[in-house]
């Protein structure tokens, strides 16, 4: 493809008309349109813009050139954006592209990150949004898996090469019949946070993290793993944690290894609400110490 043809096919996709969108929608969209190039983002209503880039392969870049500011986990990232105004210290486990540790910094401009991602494909897309946005001395890229053990661990991947599927995942009973497999490298999050000096080169920002405020899990089913390795963390620091679970039959562990104070809510991803009521798949794990955090939230309701 020349450029000529490159950017008649990119002032088309300019062209169609946004609306909702399923993830299979932003597919179809880009065997259609192949939009390929920077994408203007806006995580959430009245939060200042990032941009993420795609090879007409993100589908959460794709949300947002296909349909428009605020389209991403509209809830979820409403509310990750007002923990992150109040949090030093952020963890971003499963970061896949970045786009919530690039949320947390756009709205708090003085918080750091550690965002962890395995899979080097996309690993390497996380590190051209970051140097995109000039977040590189706020953001720590770490090519991890984070799990109860440091070792290696078998990465199974459900769709194609040309594809930065977000659903990747450590367990065979969540894929089945990957389409490859990749060995990768996972910590414990109490081990890296205890050996700082020992992953300065990975880590890239010249920073000591000193805390553990705010908490992103997102990890196909492998959360109880990543909390079995941050006990200590849990409980000499409480973290606030957004958790994606899957199935809602396992909230009532996850509670269980946060531990004594913790309380959960269910995202209601329109609007932003907290319910007790389960809607969704992202959950609010906060520590009844903590609950001040939710001071002046808003929701979309």
């Amino acid at each position: 493809m020349n450029y000529f043809d490159f950017i008649t096919k990119n002032a088309k996709a300019d062209n169609f008309v946004k609306f909702g969108m399923r993830p299979a929608d932003i597919h179809e969209c880009y065997s259609q349109f192949s939009y390929r190039g920077f994408v203007n983002c806006v995580a959430a209503d009245n939060e200042e813009s990032f941009v993420m880039f795609t090879n007409a392969d993100d589908v959460v870049a794709g949300y947002y050139y296909y349909s428009g500011p605020g389209s991403f986990e509209h809830g979820t990232l409403r509310l990750w954006s007002h923990l992150a105004k109040r949090a030093s210290w952020v963890y971003d486990i499963g970061a896949f592209t970045g786009v919530f540790s690039l949320a947390a910094v756009t709205a708090n401009p003085e918080c750091y990150v550690m965002a962890f991602e395995p899979s080097f494909v996309t690993y390497s897309r996380l590190l051209v949004n970051i140097h995109a946005n000039e977040f590189n001395a706020r953001i720590a890229p770490m090519r991890f898996g984070v799990a109860d053990t440091n070792g290696e661990l078998e990465l199974r991947h459900p769709s194609g090469v040309y594809v930065m599927a977000s659903g990747e995942s450590f367990l065979e009973s969540h894929i089945s019949d990957p389409w490859f497999t990749e060995k990768v490298p996972v910590i414990s999050l109490d081990h890296i946070l205890n050996n700082q000096s020992e992953y300065i080169k990975e880590a890239v920002i010249d920073c000591v993290f000193d805390g553990v405020d705010l908490l992103k899990i997102d990890v196909e089913g492998f959360e109880a793993n990543v909390l079995k390795g941050m006990q200590d963390i849990v409980r000499q620091h409480k973290p606030t944690a957004i958790v994606e679970i899957l199935e809602d039959a396992h909230v009532t562990e996850i509670l269980a290894l946060f531990g004594p104070g913790y309380r959960v809510w269910h995202i209601i991803e329109e609007s932003g609400v907290l319910s007790e009521t389960p809607s969704g798949t992202n959950k609010l794990f906060i520590h009844e110490d903590r609950l001040s955090l939710l001071d002046g939230y808003a929701s979309a309701a």
